[in-house]
């Protein structure tokens, strides 16, 4: 059962903010959940708008990289966008090709395949920029650890801009501007820009210069980029997806978009983070994962309604493909799991097969990470070189752990929480044996123990329509800005338990003065659920809050997080 760490309340704390916010003693204490105690910052979070983002010439190496496109466009020089097959790089990829076409460009793009080119500016990438004769290559979401790709582009006289938001190494590729916030000597205050919005500030900056206004249009591929790569919803990602999320919602979004939109059965009103993160963001991945990205650029580039439509069917169908592959993975994985894993010694989860498809290794990784809470890293192998990637929990920064372990690494890149590598097969065995002596001496076993952050534990009555309205006032929920969880203690059904689809529960919940209806989705055979549940005991449930608009008809609904028995043990 997950251990419930419920956040303690500022009593004096939510009282001042209360007092001079006029807002909800519950609101008050989510801000300060998190990280908010300031009364004009609140206000700026809440209010967030375009017009506090950033001079993006603050950021390093922005000058340099407009002065050279700018170059670019006076000479009509060819120019290459170097992309990556994710979501956040697609995006990228799209919103400077659309950026530089305001400006007459015509430029190339290119996007390796994952699983022949693999990820980042690799050879394939050079030879391409020298096959069209490409003056300028600008790499988005990817370029900050190429130093031997960027050198070979120097030779063929081929300068180099660099956009990526990955940590860097040690030493910069010698490029001839490199835009990213985490690099030395770069004082540009916000450091969680994703790819996109990276590439955003670039293309800002190149419009303020050139006195364009048409890319602020683009900013539904700047929001459905940033939610899908977990960038956090904070700061100027916060802005910038805020402002994109209204896109989706009118005619002014992206034509592809709105095709994926209609394939995808969503209902335009319904679009918010969950939507891009969950339906949206894993079609466009999909044709990456499987192969080549191209489709799914393709998708975003194209003004044609009939070829927008039958590019979104292709995704669409895509990712069917992709979920039974990720469907039999996790089941192989698992049972690898059963057989290989010893989790007394084995406190970071590395599995390796000749016949796992590369492009669903992130995924399926992620699902173990969530269910055993350790890291978790999959690795496909062919040919004798093993390409695969990994998800982190909470107390493991899975890029340090790689960088301690480069000595049995090719290449490899990414963050706290995310991974990617490249390894011989031939290294594996004594990659698996230093990574897990590392977590050995870095976590705990408490660190091990499934969690879930609980921001408040309430009486059920003290919700209304007011709260879940405030509560969406918060919104877009993401990395950095959760939505809240609340707890609430001693429950009962008001009605009995109903089953939906044979995988998910609902029924009318109740603390004797008021009735709620909470929905549990996939718990329908959770055990653990089902015995708290059993014979109508009092239970406490953790759960989300939000507005479920029915026919014309706003209710509040609760989304069930956990349910435990109510007991004097309750964490």
């Amino acid at each position: 059962m997950k251990k419930w760490n419920i956040k303690q309340p500022d009593l004096s704390r939510q009282k001042y903010l209360s007092d001079n916010l006029l807002i909800s003693s519950i609101i008050a204490q989510l801000l300060i959940n998190r990280g908010m105690h300031d009364v004009d910052n609140i206000k700026s979070f809440l209010n967030s708008n375009l017009s506090e983002l950033y001079n993006p010439f603050l950021m390093k190496g922005v000058s340099e990289a407009v002065s050279r496109i700018r170059k670019a466009i006076d000479k009509k020089e060819k120019i290459l966008i170097h992309g990556d097959y994710d979501v956040d790089g697609v995006t990228a990829t799209a919103l400077l090709f659309f950026t530089l076409q305001e400006f007459g460009v015509e430029p190339a793009y290119f996007i390796p395949d994952r699983l022949t080119e693999g990820y980042g500016l690799g050879s394939s990438g050079v030879e391409e920029a020298v096959r069209i004769k490409a003056n300028l290559v600008i790499t988005v979401d990817c370029g900050i650890s190429s130093h031997e790709e960027v050198d070979a582009l120097n030779k063929h006289g081929i300068d180099v801009v660099v956009t990526d938001h990955h940590e860097p190494p040690k030493i910069l590729p010698n490029a001839h501007a490199t835009i990213n916030p985490h690099q030395k000597g770069c004082a540009y205050p916000d450091k969680n820009l994703s790819g996109v919005s990276i590439a955003f500030k670039l293309c800002q900056a190149l419009s303020s210069e050139l006195n364009n206004k048409n890319f602020w249009k683009h900013l539904d591929l700047v929001s459905l980029g940033t939610i899908s790569d977990i960038a956090p919803i904070l700061g100027e990602n916060r802005i910038l997806v805020k402002e994109g999320l209204k896109l989706f919602k009118n005619a002014g979004s992206n034509k592809g978009v709105k095709a994926l939109i209609e394939v995808s059965g969503i209902k335009k009103d319904k679009i918010g983070a969950f939507e891009i993160g969950f339906i949206l963001g894993p079609r466009i991945n999909a044709a990456g994962r499987l192969g080549s990205a191209g489709t799914a650029v393709e998708l975003l580039l194209t003004d044609d309604d009939e070829k927008a439509n039958s590019l979104a069917n292709k995704l669409n169908k895509a990712n069917q493909e992709r979920q039974r592959i990720e469907k039999d993975t996790l089941k192989e994985a698992i049972f690898k799991i059963e057989k290989d894993i010893n989790f007394k010694d084995h406190k970071v989860i590395v599995l390796h097969n000749e016949n796992w498809h590369a492009g669903v290794m992130g995924i399926v990784a992620s699902r173990i990470s969530d269910r055993f809470n350790r890291p978790a890293i999959l690795i496909s192998t062919k040919d004798g070189i093993g390409r695969g990637s990994g998800r982190s929990i909470e107390n493991f920064h899975l890029f340090e752990a790689l960088s301690s372990c480069e000595e049995f690494l090719k290449e490899y890149g990414g963050h706290q929480y995310a991974c990617g590598l490249t390894i011989l097969e031939k290294n594996l065995a004594g990659f698996i044996k230093l990574i897990n002596e590392l977590a050995v001496n870095t976590m705990t076993t408490e660190d091990l123990i499934q969690s879930l952050c609980i921001d408040m534990d309430i009486e059920l009555n003290m919700l209304d329509y007011k709260i879940a309205e405030d509560i969406a006032k918060l919104e877009p929920f993401g990395e950095g800005n959760p939505e809240p969880i609340f707890c609430s203690r001693n429950l009962r059904l008001a009605q009995p338990l109903r089953v939906l689809k044979g995988e998910h529960i609902k029924f009318q919940v109740t603390d004797g003065k008021k009735n709620f209806e909470a929905i549990g989705f996939g718990m329908a055979r959770d055990s653990d659920i089902e015995l708290a549940l059993r014979n109508n005991i009092m239970f406490d449930m953790a759960y989300t809050v939000s507005l479920n608009n029915w026919q014309g008809v706003s209710t509040v609904q609760l989304k069930i997080e956990d349910i435990k028995p109510s007991g004097p043990c309750r964490l």
